[in-house]
């Protein structure tokens, strides 16, 4: 190498110098039309509860900053004017707007206004204050406007009969008014007084307030009021400048000359000054909760003035810085992409340019090993320092790598150097280089990043296709989803045995490498971007991440989920956002970044902590505001005025919700995550986005849930809830369905029970035919048994009748005479058969009376042949229908007991009986008082049998009683119903 360069001063070039003190530079960052601020001319300025910085502009209305942009509010949202003059924030967070002849109340949704609009001559005002819950305007000619509650009590009234000439506010709200006389009226929280100072002070300019006391300035100098002496006292010192405000925390005053802003302080009695605007008037300056200091402009729009997160620490002639290395003898080098290599110790800078080989001016990475050498990785040659030369010898393809361009390397435990090349990774032993390919099994012969772990004694390579490893000679490949055909920029360690990869396109990649277990951080969780050029841990075991759109610190839990998240960019001092893989320098006592636009120095502020605003609800948007949201609620809450507890109609379902923290320091940190319970599965992904909109959302409960990230970064614990209902259409509410339900059930039980007697109607008349035609077959049988076989019978009885006299009369034997006998007494007999049979087919006799009437009559006639005597009793005197079968079963049943009786019982009573039984039924019996019998007997009686087989197939109980010497008792039991309409019986 050639032309080694020392003593060589860059210009504002001070890195990592032993005796430097840690310093902090502000920076200031200047709003106008461009950024949204509707007219550059600030007129006034206030910060909200929620952190909202609301400007007052002359012409372009109210402007509302949140930390990343503006919204404007004009005349044609209700504003009285365009032009402003003062602004005033009361107790209720309510904003009144100061306009030169009235004023305007904002609560959060809409605009009231006030003006004296019956005066001839209208009002112009100049201040605005407010004195417990009364609001107070300062007209121009030093009169008093009041509102209270709303509404105007006087518009042009003296203050205790003078006129005012000037108005101050004091840190602990008294109102302080100098009036035409000369004298001070005091208004505190507890009393009013009036005091005059005792000697001439001069004419007043204006006052500010200093720690607890009140300044004023006059054309006689600086003095202060003491309210407790009720007095006036000139200071000890004095500041031309017009005050504008005294930094108390930071002792200094800010101070303007008409034409600039300036910072004064007092050092050791002398007055130091440092103008931070030129050529800016200045009518205001603030400083807010976060740290900022807010200036309103006089035509040059609103300027922030905060303390940088990091310092520009290089030239700007010194740009693309590569590399950083702090060596143990505390001298710092800086490697660049095109100016070659500089390295600064005690206060001596020396430049390493090679004026023949220009690839050796692009630095990749400068590390030092165990034994103390410095080592360069460049463009063309990998490079070993030699301090007492202060030169390099420098390694190439000659010495046995396989190609010049050096894009990494690392030390192993050996003390060997692993060296990655666009054309394959190497080993150097000291003596030779041993080279890796593709045919050794590596994936890509570009090896973008090395890093050899002690921990896990392996060397890990990062390359076009993935992580692979190399361990005693042999190379792997560690498989992860989605990492097989990605670039692998960096791999560092992280908590000494995890990995963390800066991926092309995928993201930062926590990685185990012996069992593989990852975890993908990307852009959704707040990544400035998914391409990353390092990800390196600090002492807190934060996560520095370098992106080509800047630097994100976060910090992981044990599942390695992002619990902090800061990100750094333009806002936070960072000219240049895009990084590089081997341009950090993190230790606990100072953090370094290379960027593409040179070195930057991250301030590690150690200030009290800083407020961080609360999560809130800007709005709630129905159908994007075509239809508003309070006319489904009762009342609204905050100062957005958002809508408490609506219940929405079931076509009202599309709902938006605006949602906001306000972070004027980071505004580009803030993320958040919602959910809506009782509709989403889950939270969302962390988004930037201040709105979420829900369509078509079904009737039901929902409450809306939304968190965001605070200051810090982390995951804030306080959520915001907001519930609504979307009530349910007419026809899906519970009273309807059980209506609906009940008139269903109504009209299929309707339907059913037609159906039913459509059926039973025709089954009746089906039945009814069937009855009548039955009937109508009954009577033609009967009739035709009567006519037929009946006269039949009856002839034939008459002629063997006839035959058993003739016989008779002829004198012929006995025998013969028997013979005729029983011929006749057969026919008889199956005459009587015959004429019952006939009797039970006629459907005329289908009837209890008649069946009772059929069977005494043949009881009389039975029994009257032996003088037994024959008693019947009747007790149903309904007319009761008989089921088909039941007569001639029932008769048959009796005359057999009745025969049984006249044959063998020997009585000399017997009795038949109908009656009704205990349980609704019939009972139909016959006794007498003869011998009886025993009932061991009965199943050995087949007419007994007969018997009880007759009433089972009419299904009636059938109970026999009998008792020696004292009788036998036959009866059934059945059932019937009473005669149908249609001579049915059911």
């Amino acid at each position: 190498m050639r032309g080694i360069i020392t003593g060589v001063f860059l210009t504002g070039f001070f890195l990592l110098q032993e005796s430097q003190a840690q310093h902090f530079l502000y920076s200031t960052r200047n709003y106008t039309a461009v950024d949204g601020l509707p007219q550059s001319q600030v007129t006034s300025m206030v910060e909200d509860a929620n952190g909202y910085l609301w400007s007052g502009t002359q012409g372009g209305g109210l402007a509302r900053f949140d930390g990343t942009e503006f919204k404007a509010y004009t005349t044609k949202d209700g504003l009285l004017s365009n032009d402003i003059i003062g602004l005033l924030l009361d107790r209720h967070q309510d904003i009144w707007i100061l306009h030169t002849r009235g004023v305007s109340l904002f609560n959060g949704r809409t605009f009231k206004r006030y003006e004296d609009s019956k005066s001839t001559t209208p009002k112009r005002f100049r201040k605005i204050f407010q004195q417990g819950d009364s609001t107070f305007l300062i007209t121009m000619d030093g009169r008093l406007s009041k509102i209270y509650q709303d509404s105007v009590y006087y518009w042009d009234k003296l203050l205790n009969d003078k006129r005012i000439m000037r108005y101050h506010k004091a840190s602990d709200g008294t109102n302080i008014f100098l009036v035409e006389d000369g004298s001070f009226v005091v208004w505190s929280k507890t009393k009013s007084y009036t005091f005059s100072p005792g000697y001439e002070i001069g004419k007043m300019f204006f006052a500010f307030n200093f720690k607890s006391a009140v300044i004023i300035r006059t054309d006689k100098g600086l003095f202060e009021v003491d309210f407790n002496q009720r007095n006036v006292k000139a200071v000890p010192w004095n500041i031309d400048n017009f005050i504008l405000k005294y930094d108390e925390e930071n002792d200094f005053f800010w101070t303007s000359t008409g034409g600039s802003l300036v910072k004064q302080s007092f050092r050791n009695g002398t007055l130091k000054t440092d103008t931070i605007l030129h050529d800016v008037e200045v009518n205001q300056i603030i400083s807010d909760s976060e740290g900022n200091t807010w200036v309103a402009s006089n035509g040059h729009g609103l300027y922030k003035y905060f303390i940088q997160d990091f310092n520009k620490c290089s030239s700007d002639n010194l740009h693309g810085v590569m590399a950083i290395l702090k060596d143990r003898s505390g001298a710092s080098w800086l490697g660049t992409l095109s100016r070659g290599l500089w390295k600064i110790k005690k206060g001596k800078v020396s430049s390493y340019l090679d004026s023949k080989e220009s690839g050796r001016n692009s630095i990749h990475s400068i590390k030092q090993a165990a034994d103390g050498t410095i080592w360069v990785a460049t463009g063309f040659g990998f490079g070993k320092y030699n301090e007492a030369t202060d030169s390099f010898t420098w390694m190439t393809r000659e010495q046995g790598l396989p190609a010049p361009n050096i894009l990494g390397f690392d030390f192993d435990s050996q003390g060997g150097v692993w060296v990655g090349t666009v054309n394959g990774l190497s080993y150097y032993n000291g003596v030779s280089f041993r080279n890796y390919s593709t045919a050794d099994g590596l994936l890509s012969n570009a090896v973008w990043h090395l890093h050899y772990s002690k921990t896990h004694q392996t060397l890990f390579v990062a390359n076009d296709f993935g992580l692979q490893t190399v361990k005693e000679g042999s190379i792997g490949v560690i498989k992860i989803p989605n990492l097989e055909n990605t670039a692998i920029i960096s791999v560092l360690p992280y908590q000494d045995s995890l990995l963390a990869l800066g991926t092309a396109g995928a993201g930062v990649l926590v990685v185990n490498p012996i069992n593989r277990k990852h975890r993908y951080i990307t852009s959704a969780e707040g990544l400035a971007s998914d391409f990353i050029y390092f990800a390196a841990q600090d002492e807190n075991q934060d996560l520095w991440v370098g992106t080509e759109k800047g630097i994100n610190r976060i910090k992981l839990d044990s599942a390695f989920e992002v619990i902090e998240n800061l990100y750094y960019g333009y806002d936070n001092g960072l000219t240049g956002v895009e990084t590089n893989a081997n341009a950090f320098l993190i230790t606990p006592e100072e953090k370094f970044f290379g960027l593409i636009d040179g070195l930057y120095e991250f301030n590690d502020l150690n200030e009290k902590p800083l407020k961080s605003f609360d999560l809130h609800l800007s709005d709630v948007q129905v159908f994007y505001g075509e239809y508003s949201l309070e006319e489904y609620a009762d009342s609204v809450r905050g100062f957005f005025k958002v809508p408490h507890l609506p219940e929405l109609p079931p076509d009202r379902n599309h709902i938006t919700f605006h949602f906001n923290r306000v972070d004027k320091r980071y505004p580009r940190s803030v993320k958040f995550k919602y959910y809506l319970e009782n509709f989403d599965k889950k939270w969302s992904l962390p988004t930037s986005m201040t709105s979420a909109t829900y369509s078509n959302l079904p009737p039901g409960e929902y409450v809306f849930r939304v968190m965001s990230t605070n200051n810090k970064g982390s995951w804030d614990e306080a959520k915001v809830a907001y519930a609504f209902t979307i009530k349910a259409p007419f026809y899906q509410t519970s009273s309807f369905i059980v209506g609906l339900f009940i008139l269903v059930a109504g009209i299929v039980t309707l339907i059913l029970y037609l159906r039913v007697k459509q059926r039973v109607n025709k089954a009746v008349m089906l039945e009814r035919i069937r009855v009548k035609e039955q009937e109508t077959l009954r009577k033609e049988i009967a009739r035709d048994f009567h006519d037929e076989m009946g006269n039949q019978l009856t002839r034939i009885i008459n002629y063997v009748s006839l035959l058993r006299l003739s016989q008779n009369g002829n004198g012929n034997g006995n025998g013969s005479h028997d013979l005729y006998a029983k011929v006749e007494d057969s026919a008889k007999y199956l005459y009587n058969g015959t004429r019952d049979f006939i009797w039970s087919i006629d459907p005329v006799n289908d009837e209890l009376s008649k069946l009772f009437i059929h069977i005494r009559d043949f009881g009389e006639k039975l029994f009257e042949e032996k003088g037994i005597s024959f008693r019947a009793f009747n007790e149903v005197k309904e007319k009761m229908k008989l089921p088909y079968g039941f007569s001639r079963e029932a008769n048959l049943i009796f005359k057999e007991a009745m025969t049984n009786a006249f044959k063998y019982s020997e009585a000399k009573n017997v009795t038949f009986q109908l009656k009704r039984g205990e349980y609704d039924d019939f009972e139909m019996s016959l006794e007498d008082d003869g011998i009886g019998f025993s009932t061991d007997e009965i199943g050995k009686l087949n007419g007994l049998q007969n018997i009880q087989e007759r009433a089972d197939s009419i299904r009636a109980v059938l109970r026999i009683t009998s008792v020696k010497n004292e009788g036998t008792k036959i009866t059934i039991n059945f059932k019937l119903t009473k005669t149908l309409k249609y001579g049915l019986a059911l």
